[in-house]
């Protein structure tokens, strides 16, 4: 089985069936909302660009 190194909070776990998913807050922690609205704000441009590069394809 394999682990993580990742710290931070687990904020959400599921299972499904043999696996189970983490979600842990690590990418915020320590972080400002200034920080944190660039990091959504870069998630959204990433995003944006591959749909727009799917709908020309």
């Amino acid at each position: 089985m394999k682990t993580s190194t990742i710290e931070g909070n687990i904020v959400e776990e599921y299972k499904i069936g043999n696996t189970t998913i983490k979600i842990c807050d690590s990418a915020y922690k320590d972080k400002t909302p200034e920080d944190i609205e660039r990091i959504l704000k870069r998630i959204m441009e990433i995003g944006i660009r591959i749909y727009e590069k799917e709908m020309k394809e």
